[in-house]
């Protein structure tokens, strides 16, 4: 539709855009509906702007899109990657190797996938399938923070947060009841059956202390000038357009300062879980609100290309889980981990058991930490096999 939408002033913008994930938070907390367990809230979050920006309520293109995605999508990943201990995360080495064996396993799975359906897939789809890696390596930061160094199509985007979404609905149910294969995957394993492990004196600091305004000043300061930092110096690095342009650099430099701070006090601060997961989800509603998925070909080949990432992400689990001698438990909490990141992985680790929670919220950390990282580089893989 061609009309002028209904709100083109930024307040009535910003105030649809807002409303639209305070909305179903509320719906989602409130009425405990069972669909929410199988289309999360954070589906409903994108795919309600769709339905706006299409029938005229608000802009699909708008420069306040523009502008808040240029400055939310850095800051966030510097707070979520705040939180991400180094030291502790080595306790857990062995998880934490079979974790990063199955990223690499999405990242060639992807490759392959995208090489096999390359034919039918649309023309630059290649920036796709990285943040698609970089969403189930880390999480939907990761996502919008590849998209966005990728300049990735915003249908293309829509397209990977459906892809992402339905796959992981076929492949969590097979992470909780693999708890059952227990008895012959050891066995493959090589795992007594009471394998001697500190997993279980993992722990996990959390910030308990009540957030203040000095709190998020401090965040807010030290986040843009993080920004500051990484957009001087991307600009100092030779550009390999078009994977490895300035705005991916700038977002590489971004993470890599971020997992600096990590190591300062600043990790103390309390408040950056509420400040980063605000980024996200208006950000999530800003890329609904401005793709048109009208205008897309060849979803159905991406959700195709999208299981057969995932089967390879569990073959390298498999294989990773042997390698180190790992229980079916810390294979499937190492596997969750990314593929369903800090929502989904403690309630993996406590149907295993209940012990694996800290290390399970951890490894997400991790994941967050390689998610922008292996993300373009998937993308950069796509690229040359394109």
């Amino acid at each position: 539709m061609n009309q002028e939408p209904f709100f083109t002033d930024t307040v009535g913008v910003m105030a649809v855009i807002l409303m639209i994930p305070v909305f179903f938070l509320w719906l989602e907390r409130t009425t405990q509906w069972k669909i929410f367990h199988f289309l999360p809230a954070i589906i409903w979050i994108f795919l309600t702007p769709i339905f706006l920006s299409n029938f005229g309520v608000i802009p699909r293109s708008t420069p306040i899109y523009t502008t808040f995605r240029s400055f939310a999508v850095p800051l966030f990943i510097v707070l979520m990657l705040l939180d991400i201990n180094v030291r502790e995360a080595l306790k857990a080495w062995r998880s934490v190797l079979v974790m990063v064996a199955g990223a690499f396993g999405i990242v060639i799975g992807a490759a392959a996938a995208f090489f096999a359906f390359r034919s039918v897939l649309p023309p630059d789809s290649w920036s796709g399938f990285g943040a698609l890696a970089g969403s189930w390596i880390g999480g939907t930061g990761n996502l919008a923070a590849v998209a966005e160094s990728l300049s990735t199509p915003d249908e293309f985007v829509g397209v990977v947060v459906v892809v992402d979404n339905f796959v992981y609905l076929a492949y969590f149910p097979i992470i909780l009841t693999s708890r059952h294969w227990a008895g012959w995957f050891n066995r493959f394993t090589r795992v007594a059956e009471k394998q001697p492990d500190r997993v279980a004196d993992l722990s996990v600091e959390s910030k308990r202390q009540e957030v203040h305004f000095r709190h998020v000043l401090t965040l807010l300061g030290f986040g843009f000038a993080a920004i500051l930092a990484s957009n001087y110096l991307a600009k100092l690095v030779p550009e390999l357009p078009p994977v490895l342009t300035e705005k991916t650099w700038a977002m590489l430099l971004v993470t890599t300062i971020a997992l600096a701070l990590s190591a300062t006090p600043l990790k103390n601060v309390p408040g950056t879980a509420p400040l980063s997961m605000t980024f996200v989800y208006i950000y999530m509603t800003m890329i609904g609100a401005s793709a048109d998925l009208r205008e897309l070909a060849g979803a159905q080949w991406f959700l195709v290309a999208g299981f057969v990432c995932i089967a390879v992400h569990f073959l390298f689990i498999v294989l990773a889980a042997r390698w180190f001698r790992v229980d079916v438990s810390m294979a499937a909490v190492s596997s969750v981990a990314a593929v369903g990141g800090m929502a989904s992985a403690p309630i993996a680790a406590g149907f295993h058991r209940k012990e694996l929670v800290p290390v399970s919220i951890m490894l997400a950390l991790v994941g967050y930490a390689l998610g922008n990282f292996l993300g373009v580089g998937t993308a950069l893989l796509c690229h040359l096999l394109a």
